[in-house]
């Protein structure tokens, strides 16, 4: 999911990027929410935690979707950039405690980092600083999230089976989470 050029996003290309990332981050406030009420008391904190950080991710990311007059609104741009990514979520939050934090930790926070720093690293000096240091707090509250799921995990997670390699698959399938970033020139 490496960018091909160095070429910055346009505004609709930046706008529908983004897009994706509210909608995954969304999904995830709204996938560990619900997994609060099944979980053992100290997955759920950690779920709980995760949750509003998801949550308040997603509430940064529309703070910085372009409005203006013949585009798209903050709705419309928040979809998946594929119809198949609802699988991810499926192979993520579906299991056991420990699957799910090993999903999340191994395979798909991995992913959603990777693909900030991809856009990050594609942004323009001139025109995309507000986006950049959205994809800075992005990633660094992520980076976060997931040293205190390390912490919590511990022996949760070496006692999952086969989590990662199957979110990696569905991942490889479609795509990662925000789709692929290539840019042309």
């Amino acid at each position: 999911m490496k960018p091909r050029t160095g070429r910055p996003l346009t505004l609709h290309e930046s706008a529908a990027r983004l897009g994706h990332y509210r909608y995954v981050e969304l999904q995830l406030f709204e996938s560990l929410g619900r997994r609060v009420t099944t979980a053992s008391p100290s997955a759920a904190s950690f779920f709980s935690g995760a949750s509003m950080a998801h949550g308040w991710r997603a509430s940064l990311v529309e703070c910085r979707l372009p409005v203006s007059v013949g585009l798209p609104t903050p709705e419309v741009l928040t979809v998946p950039h594929s119809d198949a990514l609802s699988e991810v979520f499926d192979a993520v939050t579906g299991g056991s405690d420990a699957e799910v934090l090993d999903g999340l930790l191994g395979s798909l926070y991995p992913a959603m980092a990777a693909g900030y720093a991809d856009h990050l690293a594609i942004c323009s000096p001139a025109s995309d600083p507000p986006i950049a240091r959205l994809l800075g707090r992005l990633a660094s509250d992520l980076d976060g999230l997931r040293r205190e799921a390390g912490t919590l995990a511990g022996s949760l997670v070496t006692r999952a089976s086969n989590r990662r390699p199957m979110v990696d698959d569905v991942l490889v399938r479609v795509d990662g989470p925000f789709g692929s970033l290539l840019v042309t020139r």
